[in-house]
């Protein structure tokens, strides 16, 4: 296999791709003389020298990889691919909302991705049942361990909310926090690199909620699990806050280094201070931050995506003891396509549901 990683780092420098790319494709490049990193130039700096060496190092391979937001990648990413048109196509979508599913399993199975990884386990079961010719893989969200990490300054505040808030919830933790005189982190602006990371483990809480994005058509959500959950944990620092409802928290991480609260911010008073005298806090944290930082970081990400393109699958992915023996998630971690004639059907169903669908576009921010 020689495979090539198109890098959309110099086409979108938004936050999130610096947390994303760099520590997963160095898992998956490691030191293999058979992977290379191709980064397309925006078009705006697309000059014939740029173009010629992208279309060289593309053409060199038989394998490509790239990650993208939704239901479609960036331009240049896209039209990078089309140099080497016969060469096994892959690629890993990190928001696949629910309004997108549609757009998504049209796009994988004509393009004859190989596979689709989907970071969300609501959406991968519904295009595999949807879309039965495709090939999708539950690859979840992961932490950036390279930023998230325990430190030795003690840990000064009580909480921290980094990014989108909840605002019942913040609200609800802001009087908990007032009435106690405690120190409660939060900001309007986003911190990013060392600052972020330095603020997440300097708390004694981290506090984590699902996001949700609304199909306006079928009135339905997603709920699956972001990267806070494991970004918290990397950190050294315990979860407070509420499950997302598809179960993915359970499958991968221990229920033990959470708090969990009622989204309302109704019961927050209560579990906290129950939380507070429990001895076996800080063991569960730092068991489960250990977990993080071996199992479920981006660069280990990157190595379960090099093992699954060069040796197939299932997906080698690390699964708490009940969620070991879940068929659904055993489906979801390999891209065996469904047998039987049932197949034109499903696939002739999923194009009507994609005729159907309202234009829709992801947000650019996690």
């Amino acid at each position: 296999m020689e495979l090539g990683l198109l890098s959309n780092m110099l086409v979108d420098r938004q936050p999130y791709w610096q947390a994303y790319v760099p520590p997963l494709f160095l898992g998956i490049a490691g030191r293999r003389d058979n992977v290379r990193i191709v980064e397309p130039p925006p078009f705006a700096w697309a000059r014939p020298i740029g173009r010629k060496s992208v279309r060289s190092q593309v053409k060199a391979c038989d394998t490509l990889f790239w990650l993208q937001l939704s239901s479609r990648p960036a331009a240049e990413i896209h039209l990078a691919s089309l140099n080497r048109l016969g060469a096994r196509r892959a690629n890993f979508i990190i928001d696949a909302w629910k309004p997108v599913v549609s757009k998504i399993g049209m796009a994988a199975t004509i393009e004859r991705l190989d596979p689709c990884f989907i970071a969300y386990l609501e959406a991968t079961t519904e295009l595999k049942r949807r879309f039965p010719l495709g090939k999708f893989v539950w690859l979840p969200h992961a932490g950036n361990t390279d930023i998230f990490y325990p430190r030795k300054e003690g840990k000064p505040n009580f909480a921290f909310y980094m990014g989108r808030r909840h605002e019942p919830l913040h609200q609800a933790l802001l009087k908990y926090c007032e009435e106690r005189q405690l120190r409660y982190l939060y900001s309007d602006k986003f911190l990013f690199g060392e600052e972020l990371g330095r603020a997440a483990s300097s708390a004694k809480y981290f506090v984590v909620t699902p996001r949700e994005v609304i199909d306006p058509k079928t009135k339905i959500a997603f709920s699956p699990l972001s990267p806070r959950y494991f970004e918290g944990l990397a950190a050294g620092t315990r979860l407070l806050g509420a499950l997302p409802e598809s179960g993915e928290y359970n499958a991968l991480l221990p229920t033990d280094a959470l708090c969990e609260v009622s989204l309302d911010g109704s019961d927050l008073a209560e579990r906290l201070d129950q939380d507070r005298q429990n001895l076996d806090n800080q063991r569960a944290v730092d068991a489960a931050t250990t977990l993080v930082r071996k199992h479920h970081s981006w660069r280990r990400r990157g190595q379960q995506i090099y093992d699954f393109l060069e040796r197939g699958g299932p997906l080698d992915l690390h699964l708490m003891p009940r969620a070991r023996k879940s068929a659904d998630i055993a489906a979801a971690l390999t891209s065996r396509i469904a047998g039987g004639l049932q197949q034109s059907a499903a696939f002739d169903a999923g194009l009507a549901d994609a005729e159907q669908d309202q234009p829709w576009t992801s947000g650019n921010q996690i």
